[in-house]
C-alpha cells in the first residue's frame, strides 16, 4: 500500500450536519410512507436505511409519533409554499387565471409527487395530526381562492354562479380532482390535457375573464 492510500485510509470521515441528518431521516420516512403507508414506518427500519442508531432518532425527533408528525409538517409546509406560489403565477397569453393557477399547482405536484400523494391520498395508519393538517390545507385553499376572486372581481360580475361560497367550493373540488388524476396516472392525465379541462371549467364558471390582480410581495 502506498503512502497516498494509507493517508486516505486514515483520513477522518466528515460527519453529517444535524440539519442534513434530519432531512435524511425525514426523506427516508416519506419514502416508506409513499411506497407502503404510515403503518410500515418503524424506528428500526428508518435507522437501518440511514445507517444510524435508533438512539439518534430519539435524540433528534423523539418517539415514532413525533417523527411521523415532523415529516407531515415538513411536507405540509412544502405543499403550502407550492400552492401559494401557484396563486401568484401570471397567466400565459390566452390562458385564464384559473388555468394558470392549476398549471402552477401541477408544476408543484410534479416536483414533489410523494408530498402531494400523502396529502391528497393519505394511506391508512397516519397520525391524527395528519387529518388536522389536511383540514388546514383545504381551508387555506378556499380562503386563497376567495381572496383572489374578491381582489380580481369585487362585484362578482365575472361569476356565472351568483352563490360565491358554492362557486369557490366547486372550484376547489374540481381543482383537487385534476391534481389527484395527475398523481394517479400522469401518463394518461398529461398536464396539457388537464389544463385544457381547466380552461373548459373556467369558461363554465366565469362569464368573463378575471382581471389580473396586484402582484404579491
Amino acid at each position: 500500500m502506498n503512502r497516498t492510500a494509507r493517508t486516505a485510509d486514515r483520513a477522518p470521515r466528515r460527519r453529517m450536519s444535524v440539519d442534513r441528518r434530519r432531512e435524511q431521516i425525514l426523506d427516508a420516512v416519506r419514502a416508506v410512507v409513499d411506497a407502503e403507508g404510515f403503518h410500515a414506518v418503524t424506528l428500526e427500519r428508518i435507522a437501518a436505511t440511514c445507517g444510524i442508531t435508533r438512539t439518534l432518532i430519539y435524540q433528534l425527533f423523539g418517539n415514532l409519533a413525533d417523527l411521523l408528525l415532523a415529516m407531515v409538517d415538513r411536507e405540509f409546509a412544502l405543499a403550502a409554499a407550492g400552492f401559494l406560489a401557484a396563486g401568484q403565477r401570471a397567466p400565459a397569453p390566452g390562458q385564464s387565471r384559473f388555468a394558470a393557477g392549476v398549471a402552477g399547482v401541477l408544476d408543484a405536484v410534479d416536483a414533489a409527487p410523494a408530498t402531494w400523494r400523502m396529502l391528497l391520498m393519505p394511506g391508512e395508519g397516519g397520525p391524527p395530526e395528519l387529518h388536522a393538517r389536511l383540514a388546514e390545507a383545504r381551508a387555506l385553499t378556499r380562503a386563497h381562492m376567495n381572496e383572489a376572486l374578491q381582489t380580481a372581481d369585487p362585484a362578482l360580475a365575472s361569476l356565472a354562479n351568483p352563490d360565491r361560497e358554492l362557486a369557490i367550493a366547486l372550484l376547489h373540488v374540481m381543482s383537487e380532482e385534476l391534481v389527484r388524476l395527475r398523481l394517479q396516472d400522469p401518463t394518461t392525465y398529461t398536464v396539457e390535457r388537464l389544463l385544457a379541462q381547466a380552461e373548459f371549467l373556467a369558461r363554465a364558471m366565469f362569464r368573463k375573464p378575471l382581471a389580473a390582480g396586484p402582484a404579491r410581495p
